[in-house]
């Protein structure tokens, strides 16, 4: 299972691209309060610094969208994986047609 990811939209002009990702952040953070977000993702146009999170810039992010969640690296410390194999009860045997050998 991969990480969460938020997306925030936003497109009053008022507010600037720092404060829509702040906001942002804070939405991920009361949505996941278990998982600190490390990455955001945001259109190309409106790369900025975040102090601790690294912000992307990407041609697929639309303006005034920002896509809040963990960098893969990141979330593959944090995400349990699954076991590696089946209960030993759910396991079956492959039926063999007459004839096979």
């Amino acid at each position: 299972m991969s990480p969460p990811f938020l997306m925030w939209y936003d497109d009053n002009p008022k507010l600037t691209v720092a404060h829509k990702i702040e906001d942002a952040i804070g939405a991920y953070r009361n949505r996941f309060p278990k998982t600190a977000p490390t990455l955001v993702l945001v259109n190309e146009a409106e790369v900025i610094e975040v102090a601790g999170i690294e912000v992307r810039g990407m041609t697929t992010v639309h303006r005034n969208t920002v896509w809040v969640g963990l960098d893969r690296e990141d979330a593959s410390a944090e995400v349990p994986l699954p076991a590696a194999s089946p209960p030993p009860s759910s396991v079956s045997k492959p039926q063999r047609r007459k004839g096979q050998t």
